[in-house]
């Protein structure tokens, strides 16, 4: 009865152990993107938001962590590094120390964002962008601050800066690689 919920923890787990510096670019935006068409799509959720709209917060999150290797280190925002790079160390360094603890480092991990994730939902009910933009920042994060659950203001400002690096790109045109449809290329 408990395989599956090992499962998706050692799962997770995994993909917290194996993120890189290198790979943050491409989790950011595949969060992102996720985030996007979930929350700005037909089938974005509505008040009452419960804890299964907040596990599927999570989900993406883990999704993004888990498909990161997949998309590439190649993937990057037009963004000054000086600005993002101690954010992506510090979500790095708090994914490998929640990944040390196993399935209990993921667990922890979905625990803490899944309350967060439904007072953001239900704080910007009426701004979906504003719940993109207040969710992609609690998930980072909520990874950043690891299992010791504490994390510095430049963490914060860096997880910030990441995000409205992707938001400007994103608005100059950048469409990501997945959403470009087959046949299109240059």
């Amino acid at each position: 009865m408990n395989a599956p919920r090992e499962d998706w923890q050692r799962q997770a787990a995994a993909g917290l152990a194996h993120l890189s510096v290198e790979l943050m670019p491409a989790m950011e935006l595949l969060y992102l993107d996720g985030l996007a068409a979930h929350l700005l799509g037909p089938e974005a959720p509505a008040p009452p938001y419960t804890i299964e709209q907040g596990t599927t917060i999570a989900s993406l999150l883990l999704r993004a962590v888990n498909d990161a290797p997949a998309v590439g280190p190649d993937l990057a925002p037009d963004d000054d590094p000086r600005a993002a790079d101690p954010g992506r160390r510090a979500v790095v360094g708090g994914a490998h120390r929640l990944a040390q603890r196993g399935g209990l480092g993921a667990h922890r991990l979905v625990a803490r964002l899944l309350p967060a994730a439904v007072g953001e939902l239900e704080s910007h009910q009426d701004a979906p962008e504003a719940q993109v933009r207040s969710l992609y920042y609690y998930g980072l994060m909520a990874i950043a601050s690891g299992p010791e659950n504490q994390a510095s203001a430049e963490t914060s400002a860096s997880v910030l800066a990441t995000f409205h690096a992707w938001e400007a790109r994103l608005g100059n045109g950048f469409i990501p690689p997945w959403r470009v449809p087959a046949g299109s290329g240059p």
